[in-house]
Parts: C-alpha cells; sequence; structure tokens
C-alpha cells in the first residue's frame, strides 16, 4: 500500500485511536494540529488535550493555534498529500482545506448526510435512531456538506450511551480512515454527493437540555438519560436539590397511574419515576456535591421513596 504524508487535526480522545492507527500503518504524519490546552479542574491548571498528549507519546510535532489558519505558513512548508480531520472543532477556512494535494477529509460520526452538525452522536440516541456510523468525507466550506467516500455502519445497543457510543465509534473511525487513505494512495476514492433534501441536523447542546420533563415518555426520556451521558448530563429536580440521572435504564409501560414525577416502589433495584406515558427505571444517581452511585444505594440513604416527588 502507498503511504501518504498527512497532517492530522483533532482534539478530544476520540480523535486518539485513528491517529495511532494512521501512524502504525507506516503513514507519515509530520505535523498534527489540535485546540490549545485549557484550563481543567478545581485549581484551573492547563491540561494538555488527548490527542496532543498522544502525538507526544508517539514522537510527533504538535501545532496549536488559536485559529486554524495561523497554521497556514507551516503548512505550506511541509506541503502534506493530505489534511485528516476528526473532531478538531473549528470550522476550516478555503486556504487550509487547500493545503492538501489531494484536499481534506473529514471523518465524520454519522451516516451522511444525517446528523450533520456538533453532536450526531448525542442526537442518534436522542431521535431514537437504531443504526448510525461514521461517514469520510471530502471536506468543502459547507459543515458537513461535501461528498462522501466511504461509511461504515453500526446499530444502536439498548443500554448505549453517547459516551460509550462515542469510543466505539472512535475505534470504527479508526479502521475507516485506513480504509479511505488506502483509496486515496491508489486514485480510487469514490466520490458520493449528498442528498441535500434527506440532511438533518445535530446542534449543540447545552446544559439546559439535560433537565427532565417527566410529562414526556418514558421511552423519550430512556434516550435522554442515554443521548446526554456524559455531558450535558441527564438531571432533575428533588425536594430543592439537583439530581443527575444515569443508565442502566428500563421502560415499563405501566406508570400505576400516578402523575409524572411521582416516585414508584423501586424495580429491579433501579430508581422508578412515573412518566407521561410509562415509568423510567435510572440504574445510578448522583446528589448535588456526591459521587455517582447505584440507585439501591442512593435510596437506602436518601429521603426520597415511594409517593415522592421529582421536577420543578
Amino acid at each position: 500500500m502507498s503511504r501518504l504524508r498527512l497532517v492530522f487535526l483533532g482534539t478530544p480522545e476520540i480523535a486518539c485511536p485513528a491517529l495511532r492507527a494512521v501512524v502504525v500503518a507506516g503513514h507519515a504524519v509530520p505535523l498534527v494540529i489540535t485546540q490549545p490546552d485549557r484550563p481543567a479542574g478545581r485549581g484551573r491548571k492547563l491540561r494538555r488535550g488527548a490527542l496532543a498528549a498522544l502525538a507526544d507519546e508517539l514522537g510527533l510535532a504538535v501545532a496549536q493555534p488559536k485559529r486554524a489558519q495561523e497554521a497556514l505558513p507551516r503548512l505550506a512548508q511541509i506541503a502534506p498529500d493530505l489534511l485528516l480531520v476528526l473532531a478538531y472543532g473549528q470550522i476550516l477556512p478555503p486556504p487550509v482545506l487547500a493545503a492538501g494535494r489531494l484536499g481534506a477529509v473529514n471523518l465524520h460520526f454519522s451516516l451522511l448526510p444525517l446528523l450533520r452538525g456538533a453532536a450526531p452522536i448525542n442526537w442518534a440516541i436522542l431521535e431514537g435512531h437504531e443504526r448510525t456510523g461514521v461517514s469520510s468525507m471530502f471536506m468543502d466550506q459547507g459543515l458537513d456538506t461535501g461528498d462522501v467516500i466511504f461509511q461504515e455502519p453500526t446499530p444502536i445497543g439498548p443500554q448505549e450511551t453517547a459516551g460509550s457510543m462515542a469510543q466505539r465509534l472512535a475505534r470504527v473511525a479508526a479502521g475507516l480512515a485506513l480504509t479511505t487513505l488506502e483509496a486515496l494512495a491508489a486514485g480510487a476514492a469514490p466520490r458520493a454527493p449528498q442528498d441535500p433534501a434527506a440532511a438533518t441536523w445535530a446542534r449543540l447542546l447545552g446544559k439546559a437540555d439535560g433537565e427532565l420533563d417527566w410529562s414526556r415518555s418514558a421511552g423519550e426520556l430512556d434516550r435522554r438519560v442515554r443521548g446526554l451521558d456524559p455531558w450535558p448530563g441527564a438531571y432533575t429536580q428533588a425536594g430543592g436539590q439537583t439530581l443527575k440521572l444515569f443508565a442502566p435504564t428500563a421502560v415499563w409501560p405501566d406508570n400505576q397511574g400516578r402523575p409524572p414525577g411521582a416516585v414508584l416502589e423501586p424495580r429491579d433495584g433501579l430508581l422508578t419515576v412515573a412518566c407521561g406515558d410509562g415509568a423510567l427505571g435510572l440504574g445510578q444517581v448522583q446528589a448535588a456535591g456526591r459521587r455517582r452511585v447505584a440507585a439501591a444505594e442512593f435510596l437506602r440513604g436518601a429521603r426520597l421513596g415511594p409517593g415522592g416527588r421529582l421536577g420543578a
């Protein structure tokens, strides 16, 4: 297989398996571009980004410009065959997209044109999709609008969270990256234009999206709990304090005629709550200032039992 000379752009942990796979496969990576290190933790000390840390481990050069265009002089000096992008965190301007001989290729965590945008993993679960996947595509000036090269579909498990699915898709992306690079090196990469009429949008989520409305169906709230884990996280109010709620979950068709938000008798060790349609069981709970614990442990120490009420 021909080897390419490429610049890798990415930032979070989900980009790491692809970078490692590309290096192990023998492709030359003279530069990794990531977002600048950010303050984190109670001490607000600068924390090395996950991809930057991996690049350090692999002995690769790292650039962390505030804006991607600031890297143009270095890109011109390197003259790469390709820019490979995975969760970089910035929209790339046309001069950057044109810096590679073969252009720029993005690995996007959805089956495009479905779920274009910033949060495709979350929205695949929130919207109840039965499957998702990873797409490799040629980048253009639009947001996730370029021609698709390859796609790798995968089913969504009934207890999958956004966090667990992100880790799994990152591994899928690593394999798809190698398949895509092989086709590009051979001059045999297909180009399938996306159908704009079939496109959907995965908007960025915020903390307010995590508040649970118990008048919704148990099935919808189940997807919300799993689709927002680990961030921004699903939560509700109980006696003036905030409770964060996590999988594993269970959905039952009967809310026992109780109003939405009513706490029911625990089932299978789960915190069980009446919804607008059905009842939802929650396997883990985190009270404000406390650690995340199993629902059964939480219920043993909390003043919250059958007859209690959740919600604003």
